[in-house]
């Protein structure tokens, strides 16, 4: 598969190796001093879809020289996701260090099974129900900064970029000026000199991070890339051209790195983190269509009794407004799926009998089943696999289909192998910090910029307004 690329990655190590990003190296009393000195800057990364078997198979390093010099010598894990395996719940986990059905952002798009949402995903911060780690630095009188972080529409960020769009033309700019913190996205335009939208390259949100990061010298920044996951749902995990792609986003993030002055005694810490792995499918189960056909979906009126909501790898069953069904109908609908669909499994919520009373139990309650406790507090069960399988929330067609290509994704089971992924910590007070989930962003975080969380009674609920 990637033979012809061989000549090419040759002559790019040669010239990458020529370079570094580490200062001259540092006297011992400098060493001393940076490793006493008080971190005041923090920056977390994020390169979404990068899989951990890319550093566990040294066939890939070469790849990306630049980070794999960076784990080599500081070390990198490789860390454990949340459910379902996909980037909204996941980088709302690194911010939180709560799961799913605690922080409120089940899945990138809503529950939504007529499209009358247009097929809008979880944009909106006052959607997340607990504290994040903007608003823990607001409390700490810590500035803020962000460059197309996930779910941070209306975020109380000090000079916030986020990311949201609706049609992916030049008319989303307008959305985006308004949608940011007054001014700055104009600003940050014509200063990188390229339009920032969801259509934008790497480089430019890297650019932009750069231009941010040296302008408004915020104590935190965020900073979300997206195009090694674009290229994996495109053409798979070890294609020439995603690892291609890989080998370019090492040299850009190589070069933003050295712009923030990272690796230097005065610089910040980093973290590098991804959200998920990538798998591929050749094949398709649709549990929606048979919830159809036994009336539990009605198309006409517009209602539903149960509703199967996916996320690739997995699907989890949700019941309508003021449903009440019994265990013997969840097993009747289960019992087609499994057979209908080879490879997939069924994780129910319990063995209760009374399935509308455990749907109206508190995601806090000791008895809650531990699907209501980690991925969504409705959940009456999921299906997940370990093969090449992909759910779909259609309705229509078959039950069960083969692919005529590959499908290329994540949004499985966070224990199967192929959804590991990494996380890198560089601490300039040469501190270790335990790296194990997505979770762990928001301690470690909080850790090294010294940040301490109040004490609340109630539910955390975000301001509606705020001013940078």
């Amino acid at each position: 598969m990637h033979v012809r690329l061989v000549s090419v990655f040759g002559i790019l190590m040669v010239l990458f190796g020529s370079l570094s990003l580490e200062a001259k190296p540092k006297k011992k009393s400098e060493k001393l001093a940076s490793k006493s000195a008080k971190i005041h800057q923090t920056i977390v990364l994020s390169i979404d879809g990068f899989p951990a078997y890319y550093w566990s198979d040294p066939k890939y390093r070469s790849y990306f020289p630049h980070l794999a010099e960076l784990f080599q010598k500081y070390g990198v894990s490789e860390i454990t996701t949340v459910n379902p395996s996909v980037t909204y719940p996941a980088h709302t986990s690194m911010v939180t260090g709560k799961d799913p059905a605690v922080h409120g952002i089940f899945n990138n798009t809503l529950s939504d099974p007529f499209e009358k949402n247009d097929g809008g995903w979880m944009w909106y911060t006052e959607d997340i129900l607990v504290p994040t780690l903007w608003d823990l630095a607001k409390e700490n009188h810590k500035t803020t900064a962000n460059v197309f972080w996930p779910v941070t529409v209306g975020a109380g960020i000090n000079w916030n970029l986020p990311q949201y769009w609706r049609k992916k033309i030049p008319e989303d700019d307008k959305l985006l000026r308004v949608l940011s913190t007054k001014d700055l996205h104009r600003e940050a335009e014509l200063a990188v000199g390229f339009p920032l939208n969801d259509v934008s390259k790497d480089e430019v949100k890297l650019n932009t991070a750069a231009w941010l990061f040296q302008k408004k010298k915020p104590d935190l920044m965020f900073v979300y890339t997206t195009d090694l996951d674009t290229n994996h749902h495109g053409f798979g995990p070890g294609s020439d051209k995603a690892l291609f792609r890989l080998v370019e986003l090492d040299q850009v993030i190589f070069s933003f790195l050295q712009s923030v002055g990272a690796f230097t005694p005065k610089g910040p810490a980093i973290v590098i983190v991804s959200d998920h792995g990538f798998h591929s499918a050749d094949s398709v189960c649709a549990p929606n269509v048979i919830l159809k056909q036994k009336g539990y979906i009605q198309d006409e009126a517009g209602t539903y009794q149960l509703t199967f909501k996916s996320s690739g790898g997995t699907a989890i069953l949700l019941p309508g407004t003021n449903t009440n069904v019994s265990i013997e109908e969840i097993n009747s609908i289960v019992s087609e799926v499994l057979t209908a669909c080879p490879g997939s499994e069924w994780v129910p919520i319990a063995t209760s009998e009374n399935l509308a009373e455990m749907t109206n139990l508190s995601t806090e309650s000791e008895e809650n089943p531990i699907l209501q406790k980690k991925i969504h507090p409705m959940a009456l069960g999921i299906f997940r696999t370990k093969g090449p399988l992909f759910f779909s929330g259609t309705r229509k067609g078959d039950v069960f289909t083969k692919s005529q290509t590959k499908i290329h994704g994540h949004g499985y089971w966070n224990t199967n192998p192929e959804m590991k992924t990494i996380g890198f910590v560089y601490d300039p007070t040469g501190k270790k910090h335990q790296f194990q989930s997505v979770k762990d962003v928001f301690g470690i975080v909080k850790d090294m910029l010294g940040l301490k969380e109040k004490k609340t009674n109630g539910p955390h609920m975000p301001p509606l307004h705020t001013k940078p």
